[in-house]
């Protein structure tokens, strides 16, 4: 983390470390050793023996405020707060911002540095910038003053960058910014991002591989995706709007189809289980009732959600096999009508497998299959149930 030397007027500085040492001084223990020293040390030493002559100007200025601090007062003090007559003082905002410097104070460096580092064009300055934002945006107040202290913008204009490092950051950022925050969901929203966010996507789309394309940038893509619709209504059916949903059909067609590159992983995860959770999010029934009518069908059967999801059950990777049932869970209980188009893929058959090696390695005391297990069992009991009403 990058941080920032503070220039604050002498007074105030004065103001704060007279305050802490104050503040030390009211502490039970510390203000009993340094008090029983002052009451009985010889009287010849005055106040001026409490300490040694000091010689660095911090502990200098702890002397000064000894020498011209009235003893016997807080002694008194100290003998009150011991016995719960009196509370030991508190450091306001004013002293802990000199002292330490305020959030906005380094956010504002933050946000500086990266200025900075796009005046000079450095990638490396650039990523660096955005990855100490990434950490200050963290925190939500600081996310929803990004805008305020000139942020959003130049982070938002990175998302077109010719390096796919410098967007990925860019994109981490937004993400992290817009976490269960709806005043940074909003902010973005404001911005039209969603387009920007979407396009390491729209790419993998236009060439149908993603035998170029960077897993990092597009994990990040999903990523900011995830984050700024969660929750998020307007966000949401905006998305939809903008064939949000069908982009993200044909994505997943794309990367399920992919057996080779074993960077594409993480990408799959994230995909399946950002369906996954789309398919049931709260708060815009009509636009999440577009994506389920979507993902529930398609014009093209070879890619249509439950085709995809068929390749990656194939995938043998327990996280992704759990991610593509929870999905299929989710998009059940949504749509049941679903269930014909996933019988069509060779759904039931897939599934069944998972669950014999989910309750093989349970055998083998392997926890982390449990939720595997039990996902496929009730996709299974489904299935089932779906047979003997249509024979009926």
């Amino acid at each position: 983390a990058t941080t920032a030397v503070l220039h604050k007027p002498v007074d105030m500085t004065t103001k704060a470390l007279l305050s802490l040492f104050f503040l030390l001084l009211s502490t039970s223990v510390l203000s009993q050793l340094i008090l029983e020293d002052v009451v009985e040390g010889p009287a010849s030493q005055g106040k001026a023996g409490l300490v040694k002559e000091a010689t660095d100007p911090l502990t200098k200025t702890l002397q000064w405020a000894v020498d011209n601090s009235d003893l016997d007062g807080m002694a008194e003090r100290a003998q009150a707060i011991r016995d719960g007559r009196a509370e030991p003082m508190k450091l306001d905002r004013e002293v802990m911002d000199a002292l330490f410097g305020s959030k906005v104070s380094f956010l504002q460096t933050t946000v500086d540095m990266l200025q900075e580092a796009l005046g000079t064009g450095d990638e490396d300055t650039t990523i660096e910038a955005l990855e100490n934002l990434e950490e200050q945006v963290t925190d939500i107040d600081n996310a929803n003053d990004l805008d305020n202290l000139g942020g959003v913008e130049p982070v938002v204009g990175l998302l077109s960058h010719p390096s796919s490092k410098v967007r990925a950051a860019a994109l981490w950022v937004i993400g992290t910014a817009a976490q269960s925050n709806p005043s940074a969901q909003q902010m973005f929203m404001n911005y039209r991002v969603l387009p920007r966010l979407m396009l390491p996507i729209t790419e993998v789309i236009a060439t149908d591989s993603v035998q170029d394309a960077d897993p990092k940038l597009l994990a990040k893509s999903l990523y900011s995706v995830s984050t700024l619709l969660r929750g998020c209504r307007h966000c949401l059916e905006t998305f939809i709007a903008q064939d949000g949903a069908s982009q993200l059909c044909k994505m997943l067609a794309i990367v399920s189809r992919e057996r080779t590159q074993e960077s594409i992983l993480p990408v799959k995860r994230k995909l399946v289980a950002l369906v996954g959770d789309l398919v049931i999010e709260e708060g815009a029934p009509s636009a999440t009732a577009a994506l389920v009518q979507h993902c529930a069908s398609s014009s093209s059967p070879a890619d249509s959600v439950s085709m995809s999801v068929a390749r990656l059950l194939a995938v043998d990777d327990r996280e992704l096999q759990e991610k593509s049932l929870q999905t299929l869970v989710n998009l059940l209980g949504a749509e049941p009508n679903a269930r014909e188009d996933m019988v069509g893929a060779s759904l039931p058959e897939l599934v069944q497998v998972v669950v014999e090696k989910a309750a093989a390695k349970l055998q083998q005391e392997d926890t982390a299959w449990e939720e595997s297990l039990m996902l496929g069992r009730q996709l299974l009991d489904t299935f089932r149930n779906h047979s003997r009403n249509a024979e009926m």
